[in-house]
């Protein structure tokens, strides 16, 4: 009888830790990586980028989510010329503010940049405990100790574990797609941040409580034979645009584009919806036939997505072949108020560096992407998500650009496609939708 009630005392304490430790797992674990190789030396604004690092990230731990562990590990930062230099600063676990902004002063720029094996480090810091669980590196330079960030990604992904890594690079361009490859092949994302500003906002994006995307407020897929009472059409040209099977077909009428002209023919408005308090998306997935390569410049072709109210206030992002003679292409964020314009560029593709500029045209024809105008809070973004295809081989599928912070925008949601240039541009819009986001 004693025996018994001895094995049920202990039962039952052991019940009890169980339970006690289910609840106090966190709710996600995350490792932050921070660059040490030489280069971190090197100034933005005559401030050296270790000291933006470190301000940024003290930025982000002021805003943590209690309940979510973090550590912070750094490589190159004790010697020179050494790949194995990674050293885990503070372990993953309840976040100690003053402990982690002292142990990022104590990381003196010198060394390599082993990405890879700062990852897989890592990686095994987070295993063990049965949450999800990311990897942030932030970073000015590229892999140089040998390892394969592609391959490192696909092994990462094919692991089980569930882990995401994300990739901030800092000051640099991923031109050969190594850590856009290596964020993307686990469900990460790669951010360029040419300053603290963007450096801090990239960290913040990454770190965000991951939230289930709300259902669209309003959806259009064009499943009828007229545009409808929900559109409104600016100075219409009836011969430039139809809606047939699924989708609204508009041709350029005349060179121009959305804003430059107050009386530009047929800006679609999409009166019938409404863009809802405080945070929301404007997406719209769209095929186009923007032209042929040619051996001096191409056809200069827009697609655009955005908010309208004149031409003196609105703002939106393009997709926009230059026709010059290096034909490039770029994701353009653009907004105007008052008149005064302010923009945001990233080129995106182009005859030269590396681009199959043929390809990517057909790719537009055939497969298509979506345009995305984002805002949160006062910034606002302009993104390009490819369906399935890259610009590049190893390149993302998705690109972003910067934010743009602006205090008042005004108007309809609005979509436009035509030319810069003499020769017509062809798109066909087959869905447009409005999110409100968390």
């Amino acid at each position: 009888m004693q025996f018994v009630r001895i094995g049920l005392t202990i039962t039952a304490a052991t019940l009890v830790a169980t339970v006690a430790g289910a609840q106090e797992e966190p709710a996600r674990r995350t490792m932050l990586v921070l660059d040490g190789s030489g280069s971190m030396w090197g100034q933005i604004d005559g401030t050296p980028k270790i000291s933006v690092a470190r301000d940024a990230i003290g930025r982000l731990l002021n805003d943590w989510s209690p309940g979510n562990e973090i550590g912070l590990m750094a490589y190159g930062h004790r010697s020179e010329g050494d790949c194995s230099d990674i050293e885990t600063l503070i372990e993953p676990g309840d976040l100690d503010v003053d402990a982690f902004e002292q142990a990022m002063q104590s990381v003196n720029p010198r060394g390599k940049t082993p990405i890879g094996a700062s990852v897989e480090a890592a990686a095994d810091r987070l295993a063990g405990v049965d949450v999800p669980s990311s990897v942030v590196v932030v970073t000015d330079g590229l892999e140089n100790c040998g390892a394969d960030l592609c391959a490192l990604g696909d092994r990462l992904a094919e692991s089980g574990t569930g882990l995401t890594a994300h990739v901030i690079g800092f000051d640099i361009e991923d031109s050969e797609g190594q850590l856009a490859c290596l964020a993307e092949a686990t469900g990460g994302r790669y951010l360029s941040a040419a300053d603290a500003e963007s450096l801090t906002g990239a960290l913040r994006d990454v770190s965000a409580q991951p939230t289930a995307p709300s259902e669209p407020l309003f959806v259009d897929e064009f499943e009828r034979t007229e545009l409808g009472e929900d559109w409104t059409v600016d100075f219409p040209e009836p011969s430039g645009f139809i809606v047939d099977t699924g989708a609204l077909v508009t041709m350029t009428v005349e060179p121009g584009a959305m804003g430059d002209d107050p009386e530009k023919a047929n800006i679609f408005r999409w009166t019938g919806a409404e863009l809802p308090e405080g945070d929301w998306e404007i997406a719209a997935d769209f095929t186009a036939s923007m032209g042929e390569v040619q051996t001096l410049g191409g056809r200069r072709a827009i697609i655009q997505v955005g908010r309208y109210e004149d031409e003196a206030n609105h703002i939106s992002v393009h997709v926009i072949r230059q026709g010059n003679s290096n034909d490039d292409m770029w994701l353009r964020l653009r907004s105007v108020g008052g008149g005064n314009a302010t923009v945001e560029d990233v080129e995106i593709a182009g005859d030269v560096r590396g681009y199959d500029l043929a390809r990517i045209l057909r790719d537009f024809e055939e497969k298509g992407a979506r345009l995305v105008l984002s805002k949160r809070g006062r910034d606002y973004t302009g993104r390009l998500e490819m369906n399935g295809w890259r610009m590049q081989p190893d390149g993302p599928e998705v690109i972003e650009t910067q934010p743009l912070q602006v205090l008042r925008t005004m108007g309809d949601p609005a979509l436009f496609a035509g030319t810069l240039g003499s020769e017509q541009t062809v798109a066909e819009f087959d869905r447009v939708e409005i999110r409100s986001l968390p």
